[in-house]
């Protein structure tokens, strides 16, 4: 069994601290990028952003990375991509939609070339601190 006090400790403000400059490492499960293929899907009610990393992996030679924010209301969400790298081609494109529901944050080939190409994503949700009221 892993002893994970060998790899995080108590931070400040209730926070954890990993040690010995730590990283993760992520991989999978894959999806693969079709037409509005989903990345993720949240209630709207509970969480008003959240922050993206999504790797996308076409084949060798064609690989992008992208951070992208979403901020959302009841009805209204934003997406802004804050950091995209690639090697040399835009393999994907993002959008985001909103509903009194949920928020979606959806994923496209950028061209029909790269359909079937690999992506692995993490998240990062924020918690709504004024809910909405029925």
């Amino acid at each position: 069994m892993i002893d994970i006090t060998k790899y995080f400790s108590r931070g400040l403000k209730t926070s954890i601290q990993m040690k010995d400059n730590g990283s993760f490492s992520h991989n999978g499960p894959w999806k693969q990028v079709y037409t509005d293929t989903q990345v993720a899907r949240w209630h709207s009610g509970e969480f008003s952003s959240a922050e993206f990393t999504i790797s996308i992996d076409y084949n060798t030679t064609q690989k992008e990375i992208i951070k992208c924010i979403v901020c959302n209301s009841a009805e209204y969400a934003s997406l802004a991509i804050i950091g995209r790298n690639n090697l040399g081609t835009n393999l994907v494109e993002l959008s985001v939609t909103a509903n009194s529901s949920y928020v979606e944050l959806l994923i496209n080939p950028a061209d029909a070339a790269y359909q079937g190409a690999k992506f692995i994503h993490t998240a990062q949700y924020f918690r709504n601190q004024n809910p909405l009221t029925p």
